[in-house]
């Protein structure tokens, strides 16, 4: 620790706040191979130890990549072998029993978490530590995580990136200067070096390890003289890199011993005794003396199960130091033997992945099981793996087909989209049974749509369905893919003839395929505004995929379900189904899809007004689609996020969220997702006063409207806003036909209130009728829209002449607008209210005042007072039926509005407001 005093300083002080103030923080330490990370690491969890800190200590590994979340599981004592094999997504069980362990460590008392070598760290334990942090931010929770900066993979470099940008602190470990190279020589040797060994230590580059090393090498070759004049050298042969003093090291142990530890490194870094006398054909007694004398020479050192190499460099040199041939026929000798045990194939598979021959059957066929074994908690490792099994195949194998479908299969899952469409276009181009060509392009236009190429998507369903004796099974899924194109290039017509002669023929159709038709054709009545019978066909999807197969639950006609019911304002129902398919997304591993529950109840909250919640779930929902590469929501939680920003006066951030929107259409429910981010866009137009601008993006939708009627559903405010427009820039004619659009659909679909509320709105405002604006004010469940009802209706008045009455029905649009979080919209109704001679200040005592416990909302009051009888996140979240990143968000905002940061803050002051 010789020139760390920096690095002790800034640990110590982080782990005093910790205890002090119940604060948790992040340190992020990074330098070069060698620079002391682990070191500090170590001299941390002393001081935390001294200090009553609860310790947890973990480390990645290169051939720990293959199995996920590694390092996490071995810091909180958890076993991967407790994995509960009734549960497909074992990634997402066991983070949820990380974080839960770790929450209640942390409940208990403050916790030091030390994480080494993340630059090797498995994509999954990168993505947790991206989350959880922030998650359990609130508790007394210390994470120092290490890494090196020269390591040439830049996922921990970006992970540390973030983390920094959210307020963690960086600390990079840089060379030692002179005077600390002395000290460390000097602590080395016993005596203060000569010059002569300063100029040759220069050498090494202020590296403590190389330092260490190099002092390591002198002596074990006797090329030190420790007289009383000084420590120096007594060859010139010393060597500047790390590589020769290892070397030399090495020379210096019988050749047995050498040859151990060359088949030793082969198994990593760390390694089972027994392991290394299996790949010697000895027994772990015969080769004790070699393990001991390299053990005394300190080239390894023992832990309580395994032996490792007491230095990373040292191992890396020793491997590398084996010609390739033979290192890959080592690996591949190391795969074998773990395969022989039987049990999981995953950790042959490391060694299979680095030592199988191309055309290697048998290590082929280990890296098919180890694939098929970790598809469902990591699919990235999973697309590792099936990738190399598939470059390791010959073209003439006969399996080389199904480990292309595998590939794909599992790059898509992982989100590697592009490298899933090269892997299918690569294996058309060779020539292939009339069925599998057609399985492949069925393949690939899910991966199109699914990426938003929908265009390109119809084409490939299309090639499969060229051949008209394809199977049953490829025929469903190739015309399942049509279904999904067609929808998404909203072509109702194409794709309800498909779904009707589907549904017409389902004798001799697939569960999935007819789930897919009934949801493709209730979309397409959706959008004709046929809502009943929409709704009645999106059930009975539901209902047959519920007790069919899985591919037909893989369908999620529950998430189609949720969005009708938001749409018509049928929130309880639209929650009850968000809530199913969550569940149903989970039990069956659809990662793809994991995003989409917390988005649509986004759209639910933000209708129901529950702003902080809709942003928190849209947040979290994004978090979830950017890390799979998947976007299949993604453009209704920017359309989400972006009416937040406009309604609060964020002009530039909506116009900015609107446009990322319309990038990511795909999916059947592209027709309201694309007309609303048309319509975010014309409102942001609007907004700075460019009638003309926004007039002239809404043509085509209010053009469309007597075919694609279902646009004026999904936001019961569309209609009227449309009409506003639309006279503001003087074409009544397209306000007219507004308003025959939306009272069409009102007179064809009584049952619905909320489409109702929006004729009479839309009425109100095109003929000037006060009655219907009231009808709206009274009929309308959204605050927001009730609110711009309102408004109209003041406005109205006004200009009749009723002061009286217009200033009552603005002060309480200001009341909902400000419910729903709309600065911007109560801004423009206190100027109508100026213009009438009112004064209603911005900090009336309707307001909520920016900061103290008063200005917390309801959800956040009830999240606070959970929190504060000692419920964790978790528990919370269950307690208020809400998931756990609304519940991390709302403590987020608590501690801002209360400018505390820790939980023992928060239930301090909780427990006043109770006396």
């Amino acid at each position: 620790m010789q020139g760390r005093e920096h690095g002790q300083q800034v640990v110590l002080d982080l782990l005093r706040s910790a205890e002090a103030q119940g604060r948790g923080g992040i340190l992020l330490v990074e330098g070069e191979p060698g620079m002391g990370k682990t070191s500090l690491l170590t001299e941390a969890n002393e001081m935390a130890a001294g200090m009553g800190f609860s310790l947890a200590t973990g480390t990645a590994e290169e051939l720990g990549q293959i199995l996920p979340m590694a390092p996490l599981l071995t810091a909180l004592d958890q076993v991967p072998a407790e994995s509960r094999p009734d549960v497909p997504d074992q990634r997402m069980w066991l983070a949820q029993r990380l974080r839960s362990r770790l929450e209640r460590r942390a409940a208990a008392g403050p916790v030091l978490l030390t994480l080494d070598d993340l630059h090797w760290a498995d994509p999954t334990t990168l993505l947790l530590l991206r989350a959880m942090p922030r998650q359990l931010s609130s508790y007394p929770l210390v994470w120092i995580m290490a890494r090196s900066n020269t390591d040439h993979r830049n996922d921990a470099g970006r992970l540390f990136a973030l983390l920094e940008s959210e307020g963690a602190t960086r600390l990079e470990l840089f060379p030692l200067d002179a005077d600390a190279v002395t000290d460390v020589l000097t602590e080395l040797l016993g005596t203060t070096p000569a010059e002569d060994l300063l100029v040759l230590a220069a050498g090494a580059g202020g590296n403590p390890f190389l330092l260490v090393e190099l002092v390591a090498g002198l002596r074990d070759e006797g090329a030190l003289d420790l007289s009383a004049a000084g420590a120096r050298p007594t060859s010139a042969r010393l060597p500047h890199r790390i590589q020769a003093v290892v070397k030399h090291r090495l020379d210096g142990l019988a050749p047995p011993v050498r040859h151990f530890l060359e088949i030793a490194a082969v198994l990593g870094r760390s390694f089972s005794p027994g392991d290394a006398a299996e790949m010697l054909g000895e027994s772990p007694a015969l080769v004790w003396p070699c393990v001991e004398e390299a053990l005394s020479a300190g080239v390894l050192m023992t832990t309580s199960e395994e032996i490792v190499f007491r230095h990373e460099l040292v191992w890396q040199c020793v491997l590398e130091g084996l010609p390739g041939p033979m290192r890959q026929a080592l690996h591949r000798q190391a795969g074998e033997m773990l395969l022989d045990r039987g049990g999981s194939v995953v950790p042959a598979a490391a060694h299979l992945m680095k030592g199988a021959r191309y055309g290697d059957t048998r290590a082929l066929a280990g890296l098919d099981e180890a694939v098929a074994e970790v598809f469902p908690s990591s699919p990235q490792t999973a697309a590792e793996l099936a990738v190399r099994a598939l470059e390791l195949t010959d073209r003439s194998d006969p399996g080389r087909f199904a480990r292309t479908v595998v590939a794909t299969e599992a790059c898509a899952a992982a989100g590697r989209l592009d490298q899933a469409t090269e892997l299918v276009r690569s294996a058309l181009t060779h020539r292939l049974p009339v069925s599998a060509a057609a399985q492949l392009h069925s393949a690939l236009s899910m991966i199109l749509y699914v990426s938003g190429q929908v265009a390109e998507a119809r084409d490939e369903a299309a090639a499969a369905l060229r051949e008209s004796l394809l199977p049953g099974g490829l025929r469903d899924d190739a015309e399942l893919a049509m279904l999904h194109a067609l929808a998404g290039l909203h072509d109702n017509q194409k794709a309800g003839e498909l779904a009707t002669t589907i549904l017409e023929n389902h004798e001799l159709r697939g569960d999935a395929l007819i789930v897919g038709a009934m949801v493709v054709l209730s979309v397409i009545r959706w959008d004709q505004a046929r809502l009943s019978e929409a709704l009645e066909l999106c059930r009975e999807a539901v209902r047959r995929a519920g007790i069919g197969s899985a591919e037909a639950r893989r369908i999620h006609p529950g998430l189609a379900l949720a969005s009708m019911l938001a749409d018509v304002r049928h929130i309880d129902e639209a929650r009850t189904a968000v809530r199913a398919a969550a569940e149903e997304v989970e039990a069956l591993g659809h990662i793809a899809w994991a995003g989409g529950p917390a988005i649509l109840s986004s759209r639910l909250d933000l209708a129901t007004g529950r702003v902080e919640d809709a942003v928190a779930q849209a947040e979290a929902g994004l978090e979830i689609t950017e890390a799979l590469g998947t976007h299949l929501f993604t453009s209704v939680a920017n359309c989400v996020l972006g009416t937040v920003a406009l309604r609060r006066g964020d002009l530039r951030t909506a116009e900015s969220l609107a446009e990322q929107g319309h990038a990511h259409l795909a999916h059947y429910g592209v027709t309201y997702r694309q007309a609303r981010c048309v319509v975010l866009r014309a409102q942001v137009a609007e907004a700075r006063c460019d009638t003309r601008a926004a007039m002239e993006r809404l043509t085509g939708i209010v053009d469309e409207l007597p075919r694609h009627r279902g646009v004026l559903v999904g936001d019961p405010t569309i209609a009227a806003w449309l009409v506003r427009v639309a006279l503001a820039a003087d074409d009544p004619g397209r306000a007219d036909a507004v308003v025959e659009a939306a009272e069409s659909i009102a007179r064809a679909n009584p049952d619905f209130p909320a489409v109702e509320a929006a004729a009479a709105h839309a009425r109100g405002l095109l003929d000037g009728e006060p009655d219907a604006l009231e009808r709206a004010v009274k009929e309308h469940v959204d605050p927001w829209a009730r609110a711009s009802a309102t408004e109209d209706l003041g406005k109205m008045l006004a200009a009749g002449g009723d002061r009286c009455q217009a200033v009552l029905s603005l002060e309480r649009a200001i009341a909902d607008y400000e419910d729903s979080d709309a600065q911007r919209d109560a801004a423009r109704v206190r100027r109508r209210l100026r213009r009438l001679g009112v004064r209603h200040r911005h900090w009336a005592s309707a307001e909520r005042p920016v900061t103290g416990w008063a200005s917390l909302t309801e959800t956040e009051r009830s999240v606070s007072e959970l929190v504060a009888q000692g419920l964790t996140n978790q528990q919370t979240a269950d307690q208020m039926f809400l998931s756990v990143h609304t519940v991390a968000f709302h403590l987020r905002q608590v501690f801002r509005k209360l400018g505390i940061s820790s939980r023992v803050d928060l239930t301090r002051i909780a427990l006043r407001q109770e006396e």
